[in-house]
């Protein structure tokens, strides 16, 4: 974590610790209700992570200068969960084994176990999100559980597919990412009674940050480390998923679009050392150098956004988002 991130996690770390409390009494609630030894919903909902969405939601409300109240708190709680319940699935999809350094629920349980446990995730989300008593956040709400079911079935759709667009792959990121970014951004701004103007600009603020994060976080997979990652470099190609560094790679270079088909199309087991060369390939074609310009660009229009806010002087939490924009081009994890 940079310290630019640290700093907006130190203005929000009170109401942080009122979502991880929430998540406690969601997890003790199940467990009265359980007859299994092991709590199932208190393993996924006890190794929080970075808590980056009710972060955002949160600082976004703050921008008015006014004070957290129940109705935020509950929101910053929903978008936690679903982000959670996203991962679940997307864990028990991928046949993920371990997940922030502990066995995934699908690895302990199963997979029929873990879909379930995503559902009640999911609904739960949805119960706080109806306590926000906002029709516009609500209905906001269902449509990003809609884009991220959309993007994971998109993404599915085009695995193994070596001709997928860079259009295509923005519209699934969007859908995957950047849909719950600017949710927590639209939210965080109607409970921080913005106006509609301002609403609009913060919506535009989550999903640049949103397509940015993303974009980043798949460079990463070309770049990153091991053990900070917590996943294999190359893990996105070895699954069948292209980004936008093969994307860009393939589009420059004829030799490169013939090696990812033959990657793809290759059906054997062990496919590790054509990976490593497809990897090399890609990463010295400059398509990873130009991924980041087109992150970089963005980042660029959510500070854009954030900057045409109108009546509001610069505070603390206007930094801290701010600051949160740069960082973000400088991810390691």
């Amino acid at each position: 974590m940079t310290k630019n991130k640290e700093k907006i996690y130190q203005l929000v770390n009170d109401e942080l610790i009122n979502v991880l409390v929430e998540m406690s009494q969601i997890a003790e609630n199940h467990k009265d209700e359980s007859n299994l030894n092991e709590n199932i919903i208190e393993h996924v909902l006890s190794s929080p992570g970075k808590q980056l969405r009710p972060t955002i939601t949160i600082a976004v409300s703050k921008l008015w200068d006014k004070e957290t109240d129940e109705k935020t708190m509950m929101m910053a709680t929903a978008v936690e969960l679903l982000h959670i319940a996203t991962l679940v699935h997307d864990d028990t999809i991928d046949f993920a084994d371990t997940r922030r350094g502990r066995s995934t629920a699908s690895k302990v349980w199963g997979p029929h176990i873990a879909i379930l446990v995503g559902d009640y995730l999911f609904a739960t989300s949805a119960e706080y999100v109806c306590k926000t008593e906002s029709i516009k956040i609500i209905k906001q709400f269902a449509s990003t559980i809609a884009d991220l079911a959309k993007g994971q079935l998109m993404e599915i759709e085009n695995s193994w597919n070596p001709y997928l667009s860079k259009d295509n792959y923005l519209n699934i990121i969007h859908k995957k990412t950047a849909s719950l970014f600017s949710t927590c951004t639209m939210s965080g701004a109607i409970l921080g009674q913005a106006n509609e103007q301002d609403v609009q600009q913060l919506y535009k603020f989550g999903k640049n940050l949103g397509l940015g994060f993303q974009i980043f976080d798949d460079i990463l997979d070309f770049e990153g480390e091991k053990n900070t990652l917590g996943k294999p470099i190359g893990s996105d190609l070895k699954n069948g998923i292209l980004t936008l560094p093969s994307i860009l790679a393939r589009e420059k270079n004829k030799n490169i679009k013939q090696e990812i088909t033959t990657f793809f199309n290759n059906k054997s087991t062990d496919k590790s050392e054509r990976l490593d060369k497809l990897l090399e390939i890609v990463s010295s074609s400059g398509s990873i150098q130009e991924s980041k310009k087109i992150g970089e660009d963005y980042i660029n229009k959510a500070l854009e956004n954030l900057s045409s806010i109108n009546n509001l002087e610069k505070n603390i939490y206007l930094e801290a988002l701010e600051e949160l924009s740069i960082s973000s081009k400088n991810r390691t994890k």
